[in-house]
């Protein structure tokens, strides 16, 4: 009788072990940084945030090109990725403009990457959810940036829960063909 509650006991933890192994984990380190993502991502647009002088230009991957194209929710594996340059500026620290309006940038920042995967979401309460979206930032030469808090990436994209929580997603409609 000991032997089979050790045996039971041995089991049933060996299960509890497997299913804590699988469960996901929150956290930038799900992130896949692409490396290529230049020459293989697709570039969609350039956003201006003149509130804090930042230059920033997308990309996003084929999947989630082909998921926006298709309508509805991205498939797991769509990727954006976003670098962040600071605007030029004057002597006042007001943005540099060119001819056509647009700020100027200057030295980049980071490099911003958000990416679904299947169940990521989970890790995360209900009312900071993002769907199973990841934020994660890197240098320009893809190390992650562990120690920055992305709860702010996921504050601001939860209004944009109908739009599967991509911010701009109008544009990523319209430069995917749809």
């Amino acid at each position: 009788m000991r032997i089979m509650r050790t045996v039971r006991g041995a089991v049933i933890g060996a299960a509890a072990g497997a299913l804590a192994a699988a469960a996901v984990e929150a956290g930038s380190e799900n992130i896949t940084f692409p490396s290529d993502y230049k020459t293989v991502f697709n570039y969609w647009m350039t956003s201006e945030r003149f509130d804090n002088n930042q230059v920033r230009y997308l990309w996003a991957n084929d999947l989630a090109f082909e998921g926006a194209a298709a309508g509805g929710a991205l498939p797991d594996g769509a990727q954006f990725v976003m670098e962040v340059y600071g605007a030029k500026v004057d002597a006042d620290g007001e943005p540099i403009l060119d001819a056509d309006g647009q700020m100027m940038p200057d030295a980049i920042k980071l490099v911003a990457v958000m990416e679904k995967g299947a169940g990521w979401g989970a890790a995360y309460p209900p009312e900071e959810r993002n769907g199973d979206w990841e934020y994660g930032f890197f240098s320009p030469e893809g190390v992650l940036k562990a120690d920055v808090d992305t709860a702010p990436c996921r504050a601001c994209h939860l209004p944009y829960a109908e739009d599967d929580f991509v911010i701009y997603r109008a544009e990523l409609d319209a430069a995917a063909g749809r």
